[in-house]
């Protein structure tokens, strides 16, 4: 089996488990992982944009995200608009 059928088989165990952006961070460790290249080979073996993947490639080198303090999760995606309300 070569690495990217490796790849595929993983992804498609981790698919339906993981939100988009640990998706995306694994998809970049695994092009990370696989050296110059890598990002080719894994784009093409579970079909997500080089884009996508090198986007993981830069959160990797940023610090972690940070958990909200209220609920002890972490956001997805940024906070939506909500109107003011008047009391």
């Amino acid at each position: 089996m070569n690495a990217a059928e490796m790849i595929t088989d993983k992804y498609r165990a981790l698919a339906g488990r993981l939100d988009e952006a640990t998706l995306r961070l694994w998809a970049a460790v695994e092009a990370r992982t696989l050296g110059h290249g890598g990002v080719s080979v894994v784009a093409k073996a579970i079909g997500m944009s080089r884009t996508t993947i090198y986007a993981g490639l830069k959160e990797l080198k940023s610090p972690a995200c940070a958990v909200t303090a209220a609920d002890n999760t972490r956001r997805i995606r940024a906070r939506g608009w909500t109107p003011e309300v008047d009391e």
